[in-house]
């Protein structure tokens, strides 16, 4: 991620964040791809999440130097074996003279006939390389817009070509996300001429950084009351899969592990989280570093068979078990409010949660926009993919201030059975190292970090009536500023180490003694 354009991008777009509130975003989506965004309505929470994105790389200027040269016929080795495309200037390189003609002809029939189905019968590609050789069917979908589709195996329905399945031999010779560049040698017979070239991989690229889109927006329905709306179903009348729009960009991210895929669920909680994205939460958390490679459980969609058909565009068959991807990272955004589900322990624990408040109509109005005086912004390129799991090593890790300030608070909130785990205790340690990395390791930026994660982290789930927080809350805020005996009234949290965790404490506390209540989320 290009830090230089992080936060002007924002600005540019018309939105004005304070920038100490998009670095801790990001930071954390790299501690954990799980954030949640809560506040107040109105505040452009989703704004922060639908425009957080930068081109991993200069694509304008690869973009203008591939176009110069002529489009290589490229295979993508995938994770999930089904279907891909070759453009139109390319087929020209695929099929005879007459074939070209015929293709076209079709298309222009059915496009007529308003018919949007397969337009051609399948046409074999024969392709060889060191091993062997290998077959693929291509065809023409979506008259009113040609496609030309690409098959690794023969369709269930395809009844008029032979067998072909190049699963198995792509799968035995070569890697997944390998770039197998193909040359045409005589009628509809190819070779592999390269396998891995930089100059293919780069203008694979580049042409994946122009098409894919790597944003999914979800609307949560506050009628979501199983997975369904993400993982889909089986149709027993169609006797097919039906496929969402969530678990087909899943399946998109797979296939591309090279690039961050970001989904969007606004108003997640308009449900009860738990009965639409447990699997999920169980699927991250399952996660374990073994023989330097993560593994985790899989989601399983149905039983028995091990692929059906379906009723996606981009994916035909779709495998039984899927696992959630290391390149997707999910955000979402909750307003508390008499239509909303207040967020269980068990998904506060699992999230990031970032309180934005921010209104700066100064801004809004046109008027000169002033930007935060801060030193907590990102200073290095941040690559969200070459982060690893939260473990005990990066707490070990962690200066012994912070180990020590970790400790008192949650030896405190221990005494009211409040206090957090060795999760929670991970995670921070994860994101302040990621800190100490691409912000600073000045003392003082290293407890603006620690402050974030006592307000994402530590402290959220507290919530409950005044016999239950006025002791904890009072005491920590005494040890917060390190004094017995003081007024708490006239605490301020601009003079103290941790401004936004005294700020938030203290707003709880009042609430206690005005309304009987406090919930640190509101």
């Amino acid at each position: 991620m290009n830090h230089q354009n992080l936060y002007q991008s924002y600005q540019d777009a018309g939105f004005f964040f304070p920038e100490s509130i998009l670095t801790t975003y990001a930071l954390s989506l790299s501690t954990k791809p799980f954030v949640i965004l809560s506040g107040i309505s109105g505040t452009g929470k989703t704004k922060i999440a639908q425009l957080f994105d930068l081109e991993t790389d200069d694509a304008e200027e690869i973009l203008s130097s591939a176009q110069s040269t002529k489009e290589k016929l490229i295979i993508k080795v995938p994770q999930v074996f089904d279907r891909f495309n070759f453009s139109q200037e390319q087929l020209k390189d695929v099929l005879s003279p007459a074939e070209h003609k015929d293709f076209f002809d079709k298309a222009a029939e059915f496009k007529k006939n308003d018919n949007n189905g397969n337009f051609t019968d399948p046409y074999i590609l024969n392709i060889s390389d060191e091993f062997g050789k290998f077959q693929l069917g291509l065809y023409g979908q979506r008259a009113s817009n040609p496609l030309v589709r690409v098959r690794f195996t023969k369709s269930n329905r395809d009844k008029i070509s032979e067998n072909y399945d190049a699963e198995k031999h792509l799968k035995e010779h070569y890697k997944v996300g390998d770039i197998l560049e193909i040359e045409n040698t005589g009628d509809r017979t190819f070779k592999v001429i390269s396998v891995n070239e930089k100059e293919i991989i780069q203008e694979h690229k580049t042409k994946q950084q122009k098409n894919l889109n790597r944003k999914c927006f979800l609307p949560v329905k506050s009628d979501w009351t199983d997975n369904s709306e993400l993982f889909g179903f089986y149709n027993l009348i169609e006797k097919r899969y039906h496929v969402p729009k969530f678990l087909e960009f899943l399946l998109t991210a797979t296939n591309n592990p090279d690039y961050p895929f970001y989904v969007i669920l606004d108003e997640m909680n308009l449900s009860k989280v738990e009965h639409y994205f447990s699997d999920i939460l169980s699927c991250l958390e399952s996660r374990v570093l073994k023989n330097g490679e993560i593994q985790q459980e899989p989601i399983v969609l149905y039983s028995g068979v091990n692929q059906l058909e379906t009723n996606s565009e981009e994916f035909e068959k779709i495998p039984s078990q899927i696992e959630i991807p290391m390149n997707l990272y999910i955000t979402g955004t909750v307003n508390i409010d008499e239509s909303t589900y207040m967020l269980s322990s068990k998904v506060i624990d699992r999230a990031n949660i970032i309180e934005f408040n921010e209104v700066n109509l100064s801004a809004y109005a046109g008027l000169e926009w002033k930007t935060e005086s801060t030193d907590f912004i990102i200073k290095k390129d941040l690559n969200l993919l070459t982060t690893s799991l939260a473990s005990k090593d990066d707490y070990q890790h962690l200066p012994i201030f912070i180990q020590e300030q970790l400790l008192t608070i949650n030896n405190i909130l221990k005494k009211y059975h409040l206090h957090f785990g060795y999760r929670v205790a991970n995670e921070v340690a994860r994101y302040i190292n990621q800190v100490k990395i691409y912000v600073g390791e000045s003392e003082s930026i290293l407890k603006e970090a620690l402050d974030f994660q006592f307000i994402q982290k530590v402290f959220p789930k507290l919530s409950g009536t005044y016999a239950v927080l006025e002791e904890p809350l009072r005491e920590l805020l005494l040890s917060f500023i390190k004094q017995t005996g003081f007024d708490i009234s006239n605490i301020n949290p601009q003079a103290t180490d941790y401004p936004r965790t005294i700020e938030k404490l203290h707003r709880m506390y009042k609430s206690l003694s005005t309304k009987g209540y406090a919930s640190f989320i509101e």
